[in-house]
């Protein structure tokens, strides 16, 4: 039961300092989802928290495409509480960015693609379901390291959602936090896989 949340937020700058924050539609989402959950926001890597469930969630651009200070301070986050989140076999989820940096610490390829920057398409399940999702990344993963297992992809064959063979690590490219309502199907997907 996934009683305490961990997320790492997004890094901004912003009038010449770094600020450090988290979408309310994330934490509304993560409320329907986990009703009874406490929400935690991992600024730091100073802290050792009994955590039961760690998300990485959008924004920023994973350091190995673009090395400003904000994707830096980023950097080190995600890759704190993920390696944290592998010693003490933590689920882990990676939304958009997130996902991006648990596919570039796995050893997949990512470039960048055009067309699905604030748009809508049609991903296809490794169970022949099909679903439109959103989309607002501008890097795609198009090739998963040995390790990961592709669960959905878009007709452009770019990975949209994946997982670790072993571990209970989910990575997804779209935002379930951003439609104007809630999808039920986000919801599921979530607790079938975390």
């Amino acid at each position: 039961m996934i009683k305490k949340i961990g997320i790492i937020p997004t890094v901004i700058v912003r009038r010449k300092s770094l600020n450090l924050i988290i979408d309310n539609n994330l934490i509304f989402f993560l409320r329907k989802c986990f009703p009874k959950c406490d929400l935690e926001i991992l600024c730091n890597t100073k802290r050792d928290n009994k955590l039961n469930l760690i998300i990485s969630c959008g924004g920023n651009t994973i350091i190995s495409l673009n090395k400003n200070i904000a994707n830096q301070l980023r950097s080190k986050l995600d890759k704190y509480y993920f390696k944290h989140a592998l010693r003490k076999n933590i689920p882990f989820l990676g939304i958009c960015h997130g996902a991006q940096f648990i596919a570039n610490y796995y050893k997949s390829k990512i470039i960048r693609k055009k067309n699905h920057t604030n748009k809508h398409h049609l991903i296809n399940f490794d169970t022949k379901k099909k679903i439109i999702v959103n989309s607002y990344h501008d890097f795609s993963v198009i090739k998963l390291g040995k390790e990961l297992k592709t669960i959905a992809c878009a007709d452009d064959l770019s990975i949209e959602a994946f997982k670790h063979n072993k571990k209970n690590i989910l990575g997804i490219m779209w935002h379930p936090e951003r439609y104007k309502k809630i999808r039920k199907f986000d919801i599921q997907f979530l607790k079938k896989y975390l």
